[in-house]
């Protein structure tokens, strides 16, 4: 141990590594490793201490033994509600005094004892280090614990707030004048008291509320302006959209902006969201960062032309060059009715296996830098889930249309898990209803391993889909049997293969077998720079070419060595 490189590092170094390991790692593993980490970790004042129900007395007795109270930075506590025999809490502040606790930076605080919670709130206010408090608690609080409550708030080193508590406690809260909170979390409150807080919080930057309720706001109401927020997120929001924008109006510093709202009411609502550009530029002309989620509930097969003009309100240069703020759409049919959905999104991209919503039909589109413009032509992707489709139809909760929903509808993907007999001719002649089959390019079967993929079944939709030239398939287990087989089976007018979710076995033999196709793409789970690390070797031993992605998360594989990369 003599030799190595750790000692040889200055101490805040390995402070700085020790941040990354739990308390539990730090004193009973490093601490014992030599003298110098023990003297090292005994001096390390940034642990983090974390208390709960689930922790066994024996350990909450080590770590009384070993644990200096002064270098504890962090304390979460946590008590259920549903185990009352067990308060380990109380059993380990009965070695610990919580005022040994002096250089608290960061308190979190779900479900405590009312003496509990009055004892460490208390304590709280005596410290002149505290940064940071969190607290998860649903009931009505008695009056001396609001005053501690509102105690603390005061505390001039205070600055990060994160309330899930009744809103009733958070009406009975004094928020001191020219509080120093810069960034703040509520679970719920009302317009009156999220105004209230942004009055007396001069220095708040950073907002985030989940619930933020609106009703019972007159509809003259004067919105007053409150130029120090910069960032803010509501989640859930249900107001109409011209209550919103009058809502935002009012942060005309806003950099950056989260939203996730459920509108109920007209598509009209949906209508003006898209023209927001005009909003934005004159209202909130700082915005950068601009993260949404808006859904709404309309009629089987109609307002179509509308969703079109709304898509295409969104590919004018504000939104594509000079925002770069990109949109991906959803229409989606489920046992409810139809549901369109607008997200934000990095790029536009749209993937198949990840981004579509439940439903036994989802269709999908997207805006991206490079199009046209609003005259530009949708391309559609739709994922049709048939063992959800024929029990609707026979159930009388989906008519088929009379038309194609979508016209240009490229990418197929077919969710067939637990229906043994999608391939039946019934099947094939609902698809063709569903989808005009003669425009698509791309197929993807999204099968688990309830299924097994059999190049016969996929080759049948082929014969009708002539444009089809990729197949992908997610994995999951269905392609363990002879696999190698059955993608040679695959139709030779398929070109590019796209397989997610491979093992390391299969995409040897894959590759090594199917020699008709022009590539194939493995994509995994997970993003590392090591991820295909045996693959890559393996492809150099046989001079193969191949290419990976900035993100790791795919290989593609070409099969025919007269293509460039």
């Amino acid at each position: 141990m003599e030799s190595s490189f750790l000692l040889r590092l200055p101490v805040e170094i390995i402070h700085r590594i020790l941040d990354y390991l739990n308390i539990k790692d730090i004193l009973f593993s490093f601490r014992h490793t030599c003298k110098t980490f023990y003297s090292i970790s005994n001096i390390y004042n940034r642990l983090t201490l974390e208390i709960s129900n689930h922790i066994s007395e024996t350990r909450i007795h080590r770590l009384y033994r070993i644990l200096s109270p002064e270098n504890v930075e962090t304390l979460i506590l946590r008590k259920s509600y549903f185990n009352n025999e067990l308060n380990n809490i109380d059993y380990f502040f009965s070695f610990n005094d919580i005022h040994r606790f002096t250089r608290l930076r960061s308190v979190y605080l779900h479900s405590m004892y009312e003496n509990d919670f009055r004892t460490i709130i208390r304590h709280l206010t005596t410290l002149s280090t505290l940064e940071s408090l969190s607290i998860f608690d649903r009931r009505i609080l008695k009056d001396d614990i609001i005053i501690l409550l509102s105690n603390v708030i005061a505390l001039k080193s205070f600055r990060k707030l994160d309330f899930d508590i009744s809103t009733r406690i958070t009406d009975a809260i004094s928020w001191s004048n020219h509080n120093t909170i810069q960034e703040l979390t509520l679970n719920k409150c009302s317009y009156q008291q999220w105004c209230n807080i942004l009055h007396h919080s001069p220095n708040l930057r950073t907002a985030s509320i989940t619930d933020l309720d609106m009703n019972n706001i007159a509809k003259h109401v004067v919105f007053i302006t409150y130029p120090q927020l910069t960032s803010l997120t509501l989640n859930n929001i249900q107001v109409p959209i011209d209550q919103l924008e009058k809502l935002l109006s009012s942060y005309p510093s806003l950099i950056h902006v989260n939203l996730t709202l459920n509108i109920m009411s007209s598509f009209e609502n949906l209508r003006r969201f898209s023209q927001w550009e005009y909003f934005i530029g004159e209202k909130l002309p700082r915005l950068e960062n601009f993260h949404f989620r808006i859904s709404t509930r309309i009629s089987h097969y109609q307002d179509l032309t509308n969703i079109k003009s709304i898509i295409a309100a969104f590919r004018t240069p504000f939104w594509l060059q000079y925002k770069c703020w990109y949109m991906r759409f959803n229409y989606v049919i489920n046992n409810e009715g139809a549901q369109f959905i607008i997200n934000s999104s990095i790029n536009g991209h749209v993937n198949i296996f990840q981004n579509f919503q439940n439903g036994f039909i989802s269709y999908c589109t997207s805006t991206r830098k490079d199009d046209d413009g609003p005259n530009m032509h949708n391309t559609w992707n739709v994922i049709i889930n048939l063992p959800e489709v024929t029990e609707a139809i026979r159930s009388r909760r989906f008519t088929i249309p009379k038309y194609y929903l979508f016209d240009n509808v490229i990418q197929l993907g077919l969710d067939i898990d637990h229906y043994d007999r999608w391939q039946e001719s019934s099947s094939f002649e609902l698809l063709s209803k569903l989808v005009n089959l003669s425009q698509l390019k791309e197929i993807y079967f999204l099968l688990s391993n309830k299924q097994t993929f059999q190049a016969s079944h996929v080759n049948t939709i082929l014969e009708k889909a002539t444009n089809v030239r990729t197949f992908g398939v997610k994995n999951n287990g269905s392609l363990r049997d002879n696999p190698e087989n059955e993608c040679a089976a695959l139709s030779r007018q398929i070109e590019h293969l796209i397989i997610r979710s491979p093992d390391i076995t299969n995409m040897k033999v894959i590759a090594e077998h199917v020699q008709h196709l022009s590539t194939i793409t493995f994509i995994c789970e997970w993003s590392s720079s090591r991820t295909w690390k045996e693959v890559i070797n393996w492809l150099k031993r046989k001079e193969r070419k191949f290419s990976v992605t900035d993100d790791h998360r795919s290989i593609q594989i070409w099969m025919k060595n007269n293509i460039d990369i």
